[in-house]
């Protein structure tokens, strides 16, 4: 693996990223974090961001239109009752929450409507992040590998958190991705997984370097970020759940669990040693860009406050 991003080409196509807020949750810092203050909470977002390309490939994800707008993520439902009754439990232990306005309305504020947005890729499939999918029709919906098995057969035992709807994708198109190292057909297009910096498998999504899926395995399967380049010197990348607070990446927090109903030991990351490891390698990933690479975790309520400007309709500058 290398220890330097790939430099841009000569005609490098570079992509626009703007925040969306996904409505809020309210998170306990023990099911996250080690130590932590049993009493300590956050009122966080679930971050979602339109990413925008100019000039795509030909029928790139069976459209020739051009620019391509991709949301990464949809947050959460935009009102509890879409939600099965397990999952209404589970929010109502987040309160206080906020799921209005959802990201349709948002979409509105640059102009932009359902029909705009050609692709939806999913960090993964909690409650908080697969948003409302019945609401994107027309939209081509990319998953990571092993997303279809936990809609289809669930993750029972392992917390409130886990819950799925099995017909969650019932009007949408869907593409799930291969397994890292196999090859990769989306829609037609021919994709191969290669290493990017600390990463051992990434996608070049639109074959000309500008955006990367990255397999950032631990949190649950399929879990994927996305790694733009916006600027000659710039990248961003979108973590969705990799971690949820920030002082697991510097390393003054440990990954958190918890005792369950049962006795048994939980962890929001289904594979907790997997999940280290892909922190450890966001963790390189910011130190081989030397402050060329910002990290948005989906949950960091601190970038929000600091960057409103990212929101649509401006731009991650």
């Amino acid at each position: 693996m290398s220890t330097k991003l790939p430099p841009p080409s000569k005609s490098q196509n570079y992509v626009t990223v703007s925040a969306l807020t996904g409505g809020f949750i309210t998170l306990g810092d023990r099911f996250f974090v080690a130590p932590a203050d049993p009493e300590a909470k956050r009122t966080v977002p679930s971050l979602c961001f339109l990413v925008t390309h100019p000039n795509p490939p030909n029928a790139t994800f069976g459209t020739k239109r051009k620019p391509l707008r991709m949301l990464f993520d949809l947050g959460l439902r935009s009102s509890k009752e879409r939600y099965p009754t397990a999952l209404q439990r589970h929010i109502e232990g987040r309160a206080p929450f906020t799921l209005e306005p959802g990201v349709i309305e948002q979409l509105g504020k640059g102009g932009l409507t359902v029909s705009d947005i050609d692709v939806v890729m999913l960090s993964h499939v909690h409650y908080d992040h697969h948003g409302d999918p019945e609401d994107f029709p027309s939209s081509t919906f990319v998953v990571g590998h092993g997303v279809l098995d936990v809609i289809a057969h669930g993750l029972q035992g392992q917390g409130s958190h886990q819950h799925f709807q099995s017909d969650l994708f019932r009007h949408n198109t869907v593409f799930e991705l291969p397994p890292a190292g196999l090859h990769a057909e989306i829609n037609g297009m021919d994709l191969e997984w290669k290493p990017i910096g600390p990463f051992p498998a990434a996608l070049d999504l639109f074959k000309d370097g500008s955006v990367f899926v990255i397999d950032t395995p631990g949190h649950l399967p399929g879990h994927i970020n996305l790694l733009c380049r916006i600027g000659p010197e710039k990248w961003v990348c979108l973590c969705g759940d990799a971690f949820h607070d920030l002082r697991l990446l510097t390393g003054e927090k440990e990954i958190g669990t918890w005792e369950g109903a049962d006795g048994n030991t939980l962890c929001i990351h289904l594979d907790k040693e997997g999940a280290k490891e892909s922190i450890g390698r966001l963790r390189q990933l910011q130190e081989i860009g030397e402050g060329k690479v910002e990290l948005i975790a989906a949950h960091d309520e601190k970038w929000l406050k600091e960057n409103k400007k990212s929101l649509l309709p401006g731009m991650v500058e």
